[in-house]
């Protein structure tokens, strides 16, 4: 209704229902993400003075508008949906897939509607929280099994137009996810087929959000695969794209990608400039327009991010104090991050000629790795291990060698 009859996105229709309450003499504080809470199905039932507000706009019943009708709402925030769906294992998530008739083999739904998108987008959040304790090489086939799912559910289901673009954004959505977990699984080629699927559903389905994820995915894969311009070029795309209503933290991050791109073509100045820009922006702190992808993106993971621009520049010193700080702040559920900016750290001190402090840190460091399964990870710490290899008569290096050998093979 929102799209169709009132052809308004999720902020114009949250600024409409706003007026149309102060004409009824309410006050309320209605946000795009209250609107997607709805859309997305995280809530039975609105709250009385929004479903007064909508009966009178829509002329529409709660049953209609596609609620629960009569019931005492149920408003689950995100962090409870979270935890609701703690603790997600493979095996839930694949059993899941099937039983919505979603699985290849099970056969097409011959006509489908938002219960069938609510559940690929709670297919994305499951295989993003797995992502975060386990990594990208045991996902990415779970992933590229839901998104062919998905497609033949595209091509052949019957459904509303309105039902086809949120179907189609959803797919963008599982492709980005799906082009990082096999950027993750060091496949890089892969990730770059599904970042382009991601944006070609993204375009069909006028999503802009889906669209700019994309970029910022594109332009940190470019960076690190030795194509720095590509890099910024990209981000600056995202920029682009967004540029006519962008929260503060999604413009962070596209600038940061773009600091990731003009260090590894070794402009200092352009790299600060770009970073400055990131933290500037970061610093307004979370907003309601905050699409639900970026939640990942921390200070921690800025800290992190900008370590590895300073130390590309040869600035070691930041490089070992912002890696250090991105460490102590992060969430103990991004497993993977957690060793992957450990490595960082470890090269950091390698780079100052701290051989001991380096090798302790990336000693220290195996047991997170083992934890999780993620070859990008894995390809960085044999990296390491090549540049301490030289040393490897020192005790502390031995040892080092020793118990990581098992751990790279």
């Amino acid at each position: 209704m929102r799209e169709e009859r009132f052809q308004m996105s999720r902020p114009e229709f949250a600024s409409l229902i706003n007026q149309h309450g102060l004409r009824m003499g309410e006050n309320t504080g209605c946000t795009s993400r209250v609107i997607a809470t709805w859309e997305d199905g995280d809530v039975a039932c609105p709250r009385p003075i929004y479903r007064r507000i909508l009966t009178e706009l829509t002329g529409e019943n709660m049953t209609a508008l596609g609620f629960t009708s009569g019931r005492t709402p149920t408003v689950i925030t995100l962090d409870q949906l979270d935890d609701q769906e703690q603790p997600v294992d493979r095996r839930s998530f694949l059993s899941g897939l099937a039983a919505l008739g979603l699985d290849p083999e099970r056969g097409t739904p011959r006509k489908i509607g938002s219960a069938e998108v609510r559940t690929v987008r709670k297919m994305v959040r499951q295989l993003k929280q797995l992502d975060e304790r386990m990594g990208g090489d045991n996902l990415s086939q779970d992933a590229l099994r839901a998104l062919q799912a998905l497609n033949r559910l595209i091509n052949t289901a019957r459904y509303t137009e309105a039902t086809g673009r949120h179907l189609r954004s959803a797919y963008g959505d599982l492709a980005v996810l799906t082009g990082w977990l096999s950027y993750d699984a060091n496949r890089p080629d892969d990730a770059w087929n599904y970042y382009n699927q991601s944006l070609y559903q993204a375009r069909m389905a006028d999503d802009q959000e889906v669209e700019v994820h994309a970029y910022a995915q594109m332009s940190m894969a470019a960076a690190r695969t030795g194509m720095p311009r590509d890099a910024v070029e990209l981000a600056r795309m995202g920029q682009r794209v967004s540029a006519r209503h962008v929260p503060p933290r999604m413009m962070s991050l596209l600038n940061l990608r773009e600091a990731c791109g003009w260090s590894r073509l070794g402009d200092s100045k352009e790299t600060r400039n770009a970073l400055t820009r990131a933290y500037k922006s970061f610093d307004h702190g979370p907003s309601d327009e905050d699409p639900r992808w970026i939640d990942f993106y921390s200070l921690a993971e800025l800290d992190g991010i900008a370590a590895m621009c300073h130390a590309d520049l040869g600035e070691v010193d930041v490089a070992a104090k912002l890696s250090e700080k991105s460490l102590a702040t992060m969430d103990q559920r991004y497993g993977r991050n957690r060793a992957w900016y450990s490595v960082v750290l470890a090269e950091t001190h390698m780079q100052r000629g701290d051989l001991y402090g380096a090798c302790e840190i990336a000693r220290d460091t195996l047991p997170l790795i083992a934890e999780v399964s993620s070859t990008r990870t894995l390809v960085r710490l044999a990296g390491f291990r090549k540049n301490v290899e030289p040393y490897k008569d020192e005790p502390l290096v031995r040892d080092f060698l020793s118990e990581s050998r098992a751990l790279v093979a």
